[in-house]
């Protein structure tokens, strides 16, 4: 019998979190086809957000945002059925796909110094976007993760992995003088997602 599914994704990385959806489909042999979309912020881990008695916000060294978006198209491998009850139900999940990045400045760099000075304006995470521009990428992912529940309407559970992502271009996140622009961009990740099965089964 093939079941497809439709639902939500809550991604928790070493740079936040951020919210996603996915489509899934049975395949022969305990296997399952995933696609899955989000959006999330990437930050590097030396970032350190400062705040004034008045809210307004300062990140030392900061030279750009980058908002992430993997669409991914993966494999699920469900393990131990004939051991393990079916209201608990693990799996291996192996994941690639390209990537879109947007990058966009932390701060108005008018004398392109590629660094920030007193009398330049700082963007925040909303007004900077519009300055932005794409980057391109490709990204892939390993996970273990599980099912919840008894089959049915009902399709939640967890994934535990590592994401990785590789641009074509060399992205800034710090001032170069901090830490160099790099293409390779890695994270552990926590995914819980939730949702339901479509009706008219296969």
């Amino acid at each position: 019998m093939v079941e497809r599914a439709i639902g939500a994704e809550v991604v928790l990385t070493n740079s936040g979190f951020g919210l996603g959806g996915f489509v899934s489909r049975t395949l022969p042999g305990d296997y399952s086809m995933i696609i899955n979309l989000s959006i999330g912020s990437v930050k590097d881990e030396r970032e350190v957000a400062f705040f004034d008695r008045f809210g307004q916000r300062d990140v030392p060294n900061k030279a750009n945002f980058l908002l992430e978006i993997p669409i991914q198209i993966g494999v699920q491998k469900r393990l131990f059925r004939t051991q393990i009850e079916d209201n608990f139900r693990p799996f291996l999940h192996l994941s690639v796909g390209p990537v879109l990045g947007w990058k966009y400045p932390y701060f108005d760099d008018e004398n392109k110094n590629g660094s920030v000075d007193n009398d330049e304006q700082t963007f925040d995470v909303l007004s900077g976007l519009p300055h932005g521009s794409i980057e391109p990428g490709l990204g892939g992912g390993f996970y273990v993760g599980a099912h919840f529940g008894p089959p049915g309407e009902e399709h939640r559970g967890v994934r535990l992995g590592y994401r990785y992502t590789v641009y074509k271009n060399k992205v800034e996140l710090l001032e170069p003088s901090i830490k160099p622009p790099t293409r390779h961009f890695g994270s552990p990740v926590i995914i819980v997602y939730f949702g339901k099965l479509l009706s008219g089964r296969e």
